[in-house]
């Protein structure tokens, strides 16, 4: 339900990371060569300053929905043997600039421009609002089902709801509602709360003022790029302590400690940490290499193993910790 086309300019954007730095320039060309067998894709270089690996150098940019960019990600890893990170759709924000004596800001700059890269988000210390697309939403769905289709376009911040019978078995529902809310997972909430019996389609209204937070996920101290995402900021802590507590489940343990951290506007607003890998020094072969009485060996043996993980992190990641990998999945 993309309201953009080949005419109009692009509004919904997805964000390619490669997997290693290495790689950057092979996926330029990779990306580059499918865009010329897709007409509905744009792409361009943005001015992000790392990717989900620690990397230099911007992501790419374009239109789609959730299946195209799943289609996109599997053409780069079929055609060309490339194994990228692919950001969920992302919608762009206008940003207006608020007087301010903190701001860092030259007279020079624009007071307002189109955020499409998260890394472009204000700084902290700018005053300023967020202004985000709203589209006008219609549902159609059988009417045992109201209940939890009103509650659905409540969540997601609609207003301005209606509801008018169709006929004896199906209501259709209106409502504005924030773009973002839609993109990211209304259309599987939907299904889920109707049995999969709903349907919905979307028709551009505008922008609309908001209390919106970037929230950023950081992994062993480093900003993810492609885990940054934009909340209302009431609900800005719940969100965060969801993508936490799934990241917590989904990357794998490492040799080192995890600390998975979600920042909102200056402040940590959620933590997780996925322990380290332990091997046990006091045994070997499924015997006991210590005796129970040995206290002193034991020390030695236990304090060898906390220094070779200190040694261990401060080559991959410096004291926060070692390097993480980010899959896909996560």
């Amino acid at each position: 339900n993309s309201s953009s086309n080949n005419n109009e300019k692009s509004v919904l954007f997805a964000s390619v990371h490669p997997m290693e730095a290495y790689e950057f320039d092979e996926l330029v060309a990779a990306v580059d060569r499918l865009a010329l067998n897709d007409t509905g894709l744009e792409v361009h270089r943005t001015s992000g300053a790392s990717n989900s690996t620690g990397e230099n150098g911007g992501p790419f940019l374009g239109p789609g929905l959730a299946l195209h960019v799943e289609v996109f990600r599997q053409r780069l890893l079929d055609e060309f043997g490339m194994e990228a990170i692919v950001t969920p759709p992302k919608v762009p924000y206008t940003i207006q600039y608020l007087p301010s004596k903190s701001s860092r800001r030259s007279q020079d700059d624009p007071t307002e421009e189109v955020i499409e890269d998260l890394a472009n988000w204000p700084q902290s210390g700018e005053r300023f609002d967020v202004l985000e697309p709203i589209v006008a939403v219609r549902v159609i769905a059988p009417v045992e089902y109201a209940g939890s289709v009103m509650e659905l376009i409540k969540r997601k911040r609609g207003y301005d709801m209606e509801t008018q019978p169709i006929d004896d078995a199906n209501w259709m529902f209106t409502a504005h509602m924030p773009w973002g809310e839609v993109v990211t997972d209304f259309h599987d909430s939907l299904k889920n709360c109707t049995a999969g019996y709903a349907s919905f389609d979307t028709t551009e209204a505008g922008v609309k003022k908001g209390r919106l937070a970037k929230v950023s996920i950081m992994l062993n101290g480093d900003v993810v790029e492609p885990l940054t995402f934009v909340s209302h900021v009431d609900a800005a802590q719940a969100e965060a302590r969801v993508v936490c507590k799934k990241l917590k489940e989904t990357l794998p343990r490492e040799q080192f400690v995890i600390r998975i951290q979600a920042k909102a506007e200056g402040k940590i607003v959620a933590s997780e940490s996925i322990k380290a890998y332990r091997k046990d020094v006091l045994t070997t072969g499924g015997s006991k290499a210590v005796g129970g009485g040995d206290i002193t060996r034991k020390k030695k043996l236990l304090e060898k193993q906390k220094r070779g993980k200190k040694r261990l992190q401060s080559q991959s990641g410096g004291a926060g910790g070692g390097k993480v990998r980010l899959s896909q999945a996560a």
